[in-house]
């Protein structure tokens, strides 16, 4: 392990860690919750970049940082009531879908996952005037259900933030007029080497998309992005108070794919669970090593980018004698369809993913 990674772990919130001394007398202690790690940081400050007249990070050092609080309206996670939604049954295993290329015909399945972000340009136009031409570029059938996920890299999830108010609220009213089943909101990113400042004005904004989501009419998915006991707590508290989540959505394909980090996360999403007073829908983009346990406490919904992307790379899923998925490379002739690849790596992949569940269930 580099010296990069150590130091990058040692930055991981551990519950049983003793607070930084730094902490102590913070003002957004009671928000935050502390800094608890293994390292000899004194405070979140010790990311501090030094540089406050072009930090662009949301530090109280920063120049910006008054613009950057007032631009959300402060750091709780409190919003008005929304508007119950009544969706669709989600299946347990969604697959995604990122394009139509390659592909000759409509792909046969009731319901798939496409990139929120793949639906606008830069300015928040819609790229798509009715489903007919959703369906014709991503190559669905005439029934098939749409669900858009907001998890993608920073560049991306940043755009729509980028849109203001107003250009939300018309992108809003363009996903109603094609009719989305369900947008995960956009899983603005916790970091670890930066002040928790940054943290928790990327949780407010989360809660905010989500609240103009169902508030102008579409189903949402609440994403619970967090990095420590007290962001998991914070975000019970709001979904107890707010009757109206019924979904939430959370991603182990980045920071948390480390299998200690991954577990960390599960078992806070469960405490999540157990503050309910309901049984909530999960949207999970990775993750399959905790989809058992996290089936235990959640409606699990597994949204798999895998038999697409194979499929574009000439791969067909399989399984080994432990019932494990795997890939086979299945060249094809030149300007031949995928469909019949695609098509396969999804069957073997939702008889996968709900073949192990169970067994992912007694592991964990």
């Amino acid at each position: 392990m580099s010296r990069k990674q150590r130091a990058f772990k040692s930055l991981w919130s551990k519950p049983d860690a003793p607070m930084s001394l730094g902490c102590i007398d913070c003002p957004e202690r009671a928000t935050c919750g502390g800094q608890t790690v293994d390292g000899s940081s004194y405070s979140c400050l010790d990311q501090c970049c030094g540089k406050p007249e072009t930090c662009q990070i949301v530090c109280t050092d920063a120049h910006i940082y008054p613009d950057r609080i007032r631009e959300v309206k402060g750091l709780d996670l409190e919003t008005p009531s929304g508007p119950l939604h009544l969706l669709p049954t989600l299946p347990r295993y969604l697959p995604m879908m990122f394009h139509g290329s390659a592909l000759e015909k409509a792909v046969d399945t009731a319901m798939v996952a496409i990139p929120l972000y793949r639906f606008f340009d830069r300015n928040g136009t819609c790229r798509f005037e009715d489903m007919a031409a959703v369906r014709s570029t991503f190559k669905l059938g005439p029934n098939t259900q749409i669900v858009l996920s907001g998890v993608a890299q920073d560049h991306e999830v940043e755009r729509w933030w980028k849109l203001e108010q107003a250009g939300r609220a018309k992108a809003i009213a363009q996903l109603r007029h094609l009719g989305i089943a369900l947008v995960t909101t956009p899983n603005f990113s916790l970091i670890v080497d930066r002040p928790r400042w940054d943290d928790l004005h990327s949780m407010r904004r989360i809660v905010l998309a989500y609240h103009e989501l169902i508030s102008q009419g579409q189903p949402a998915a609440l994403h619970v992005n967090g990095r420590t006991q007290k962001d998991f707590e914070r975000w019970g508290t709001y979904i107890a108070n707010h009757s109206e989540v019924t979904h939430i959505a959370y991603e182990f394909t980045t920071g948390t794919r480390n299998p200690r980090r991954m577990m960390q996360h599960a078992n806070w999403l469960s405490e999540l669970a157990s503050a309910s007073t309901r049984r909530l829908g999960l949207l999970l983009r990775g993750g399959s090593m905790v989809s058992g346990l996290l089936a235990d406490h959640f409606d699990v919904t597994f949204i798999d980018s895998s038999p697409f992307g194979k499929a574009q790379h000439r791969e067909v899923a399989c399984l080994d004698e432990r019932g494990q998925r795997r890939w086979a490379k299945r060249p094809t002739l030149r300007g031949q369809p995928v469909n019949a690849l695609l098509e396969e790596n999804i069957r073997v992949s939702r008889f996968w993913f709900e073949a192990n569940l169970p067994k992912a269930r007694l592991a964990a």
